[in-house]
């Protein structure tokens, strides 16, 4: 006898659960959105252990405020998303440091020229000063769309935009990036 295909739960339903103790639904959740989460974080943070600590308290977080979730129209990884954001601002009152983009490739991982690798570490640490200078929401808007790679409507929602408004302050930032890094290479 054939069974109809059972789709995965939605947010809400796995929510629902987790709230009445099913630690299994909470679980679900986690496996569905931790990549995300971490990928967030891992880009903002020197240290991928940071990263890997901070997107463990997100959930931590989420799980001892579920009783207090409220459904507002938005997916629940938007609600995690806001969670990261206030956890990584907690990390820097904390820690003070400097936001990192991802390090280049180690030197054992490629066959390059070593001058290659140099002239790519000097590139990337260019980029990230040129992107610390931006606004925060011309560098919140980079990171989600272009180093992360998230679709436009999942960028809007996670910066609670529309899909037009993410778009527009896409390219506004890309403007003004690559302004940056004509007054860096051209003066």
């Amino acid at each position: 006898m054939n069974e109809a295909p059972t789709s995965d739960p939605s947010d809400a339903t796995l929510i629902g659960r987790a709230r009445k103790g099913d630690a299994g639904a909470f679980g679900d959740l986690y496996r569905r959105y931790v990549d995300p989460i971490y990928r967030y974080l891992n880009v903002r943070l020197v240290d991928p252990k940071d990263a890997e600590d901070l997107t463990e308290d997100v959930f931590v977080r989420s799980f001892q405020s579920l009783g207090s979730y409220r459904e507002r129209g938005w997916p629940f990884s938007a609600y995690l998303y806001q969670v990261a954001k206030n956890v990584l601002i907690d990390h820097y009152r904390q820690k003070k440091s400097e936001v990192a983009l991802p390090a280049s490739p180690s030197l054992a991982d490629s066959e390059r020229p070593l001058d290659d690798h140099v002239i790519r570490a000097e590139q990337v640490g260019d980029l990230q000063r040129m992107l610390e200078q931006l606004p925060a929401k011309f560098r919140e808007v980079i990171i989600l769309r272009v180093i992360l790679e998230m679709p436009t409507a999942l960028t809007a929602t996670w910066m609670n935009l529309s899909e037009g408004a993410v778009r527009v302050l896409l390219h506004r930032a890309l403007t003004a990036l690559r302004g940056r890094m004509r007054e860096a290479y051209d003066g």
